[in-house]
């Protein structure tokens, strides 16, 4: 569903409509606890932030963690309070008609999408997905059903009646598989309270959290604004690769060579080639156990190599003095160079479609930057739901206000550091290009040459950097 009002906003987009944007002039709900005066407010109140610039095109946050069939199975679930896995029960019930091989493969194939729905909704849940009190409820009475010994019992007589010879059925594996899934979905409570306080005190602790995940004090103020600016940059960014391929928001094409033996050894030479390690030291092989058996390129190039995995290497084998250094490197630091790291691969994947490729990237930038400024809005200036829906307004995103604000209520700092992380990467990137950097690769090298800092220290090192080379 979610998908389709996708592309539904496409097709405004290139027929030249939804350009209009409402910018909400106040959208901030005082919050049981909160007053709009300067007393007792955490921070100082004002207007709801509302975009820097409005961006002029719709932005299109990515709103399924893209895990193929699966993802779209547990969506399902979500949706429909778990009907479709009683319909395909339903289905094996009514199979007097299969042989005992036909209906033995058909329940094998259940329980493995038992396993797998368990899986993609546990990943929904790491997303910020969250059911509401009925609709846990609901799911549950509906998966209790399907192991309940009644159902069972009915398969083990309908698969006793179909005809042939067969192994006995499978129903123990069933049952646990079904009630892993029970205990995971009984666990996904919604949440509708901010990690934090919104008091005086409670702003207080939110800002020592954030300074320590990026290593330095620095206003939330100046934060939204960053963030708001590199949101704005990847919508236009997104929308210029979904003229270029119409049809990126209907693909559910998976990035990937064909096997993660494939795809990380073009990851390991990549990074060879862009970013070698100090004294022609060797990258360390990566585990399958370490990668992730489900994740395309793009997630494996950001958790691998040039990402994250990388720069765990590059950091063992820095100069002595440095080491500290890297041992204590902020959490913004390190995410915003690995996604940076991340994006040189894009260009290198055009027998993907290389439209589809940045499409895929800039959506989940976007996403990633909204999430992160919700994430900001909600547990530092105490946005409820509503007011996250207004301000959302104004990016043309509305549609979308539930699903990030759940994302942002379980997740204060994640998103937002690594968003702040990229655009202070990005900010000093262009500083130094102006100061006379003669490319961004070279740029990466010297950046990562340089190690981690404080950014307006970084900024300042790099751009005398160049200029004293110019």
């Amino acid at each position: 569903m979610k998908r389709l009002i996708c592309v539904l906003l496409a097709v405004l987009l290139l027929l030249g409509c939804g350009r209009e944007v409402i910018t909400p002039a106040s959208a901030v709900e005082t919050t049981p606890g909160m007053s709009p005066t300067p007393a007792s407010a955490p921070v100082e109140i004002t207007p709801a932030p509302s975009p820097t610039q409005a961006p002029t095109a719709v932005p299109l946050p990515t709103c399924v963690p893209r895990r193929g069939q699966d993802a779209a199975f547990a969506e399902e679930l979500l949706s429909h309070d778990g009907e479709p896995l009683l319909s395909r029960v339903k289905e094996l019930l009514a199979g007097e008609k299969l042989t005992k091989k036909a209906f033995y493969s058909q329940f094998a194939d259940l329980i493995r999408r038992v396993k797998e729905l368990d899986e993609a909704f546990l990943h929904l849940q790491e997303r910020g997905r969250a059911l509401t009190a009925d609709r846990r409820e609901k799911t549950v009475e509906a998966l209790t059903v399907l192991m309940s010994a009644e159902t069972m019992d009915a398969l083990l007589s309908v698969y006793a009646r179909c005809p042939g010879e067969g192994e006995d059925l499978p129903i123990s594996d069933y049952a646990a598989a079904m009630d892993d899934l029970i205990g995971h979905v009984q666990a996904a409570e919604e949440r509708t309270v901010s990690f934090y306080d919104l008091d005086e005190r409670g702003a207080g602790e939110y800002r020592e959290d954030l300074s320590r995940y990026l290593g330095e004090p620095i206003a939330p103020q100046k934060i939204l604004a960053a963030l708001e600016s590199l949101a704005q940059t990847e919508a236009y960014a997104l929308s210029a690769a979904l003229q270029a391929d119409p049809e990126a928001g209907r693909k559910r094409e998976r990035i990937t060579f064909g096997s993660l033996e494939q795809d990380l050894h073009f990851l390991y030479t990549h990074t060879e080639s862009l970013c070698p390690l100090p004294d022609e030291a060797r990258l360390p092989e990566l585990s399958k156990d370490a990668t992730g058996q489900d994740r395309d390129l793009l997630h494996l190039a950001f958790y691998g190599y040039p990402g994250m995995a990388f720069l765990r290497a590059y950091s063992a084998h820095v100069p002595a003095e440095q080491r500290i250094r890297w041992a204590n490197a902020p959490d913004g630091y390190l995410a915003g160079l690995a996604i940076h790291a991340a994006y040189t691969v894009v260009p290198q994947l055009g027998e993907f479609g290389l439209d589809y490729v940045q499409y895929l990237w800039y959506e989940e930038m976007v996403d990633v930057a909204l999430t992160g400024i919700c994430a900001l809005l909600i547990h530092y200036y105490g946005y409820s739901a509503r007011s996250i829906a207004a301000y959302l307004e104004g990016w043309g995103a509305a549609s979308f206000a539930g699903y990030l604000y759940d994302r942002a209520m379980f997740d204060p700092f994640e998103c937002l550091v690594a968003a702040y992380g990229y655009w202070c990467y990005l900010d000093i990137c262009q500083a130094a290009l102006d100061a006379g950097c003669t490319s961004e690769a070279l740029f990466l090298r010297d950046y990562l040459a340089a190690g981690p800092a404080p950014y307006e220290a970084l900024k300042e090192y790099m751009v005398r950097k160049y200029q004293k080379q110019g």
